[in-house]
Formats: structure tokens, C-alpha cells, sequence
């Protein structure tokens, strides 16, 4: 059976016994956590793809949050460029670092906040 998909963002689903397609909301999710879960350099094809944040990780704290903070926004307003990122908050301890980001869609005149949360390490 075919399954028409009428969103014009759109992946496949990461579980592949689903054979589903993901849209809306939780692309952007998906995007979002593939740009943070990919160190920079790491895809030969894309070598500018991906976030630099993995170089802070084991600093001291008030060196990491902050270079980490920047490298996550730097690399989300380069790679999805459908979102405006509001924050970003980083809790945790190294390496075991949470992200919270939160973001509105660019086009989107309501700007209803979303928040897509990451975990690292």
C-alpha cells in the first residue's frame, strides 16, 4: 500500500521496520538532532555539516556552556534554516550534557515557541 505524503518537509523514520514517513514538527525535531549528533568534518560529502560543540565537551564548565551554546547556534541557523533559535540551555555535567533548544518556524507569524531536547554523552 502507498502512502501519499502531502507535508513539503519530510523524512523518512529512522525505524525502519516503520517504513513511515516523518513531518511537520517532528522533521524539524529529526533535523535537529542530526546536525547536533554529527561532529563537523565527519560527513565527506557535506565536511561543513554538523556542529563543532563535541570540541567542548570536556572543559570546565563555564568554558564549555558558553563555546557550546554558540557552536549549537552557529550550526542550526546554517543548517535549518526553516527555524529561528530563541535559546539554547545547556545542563548536565561533562560529559553528560543536555541541550534545550528552543525555536519558532521563520515563516511562521504566530511564532509558537517548540523545543527540541538532545542528549549528549
Amino acid at each position: 500500500m502507498k502512502t501519499q505524503i502531502t507535508h513539503i518537509h519530510w523524512q523518512l523514520s529512522p525505524d525502519i521496520s516503520s517504513n513511515a514517513a516523518i513531518t511537520g514538527e517532528e522533521d524539524i525535531h529529526q533535523c535537529i538532532n542530526n546536525i547536533l549528533s554529527t561532529r563537523k568534518g565527519s560527513d565527506i560529502l557535506r565536511p561543513e555539516f554538523g556542529s563543532h560543540h563535541f570540541d567542548y565537551i570536556d572543559q570546565p564548565f563555564d568554558v564549555a556552556v558558553p563555546n557550546i551554546v554558540r557552536e549549537i547556534w552557529t550550526a542550526l541557523e546554517r543548517w535549518e534554516t526553516r527555524i529561528v533559535v530563541q535559546s539554547v540551555e545547556v545542563t548536565g555535567e561533562a560529559p553528560h550534557f543536555y541541550f534545550a533548544i528552543k525555536w519558532c518556524l521563520r515563516d511562521d507569524a504566530e511564532r509558537q515557541i517548540y523545543q527540541t531536547e538532545v542528549k549528549h554523552g
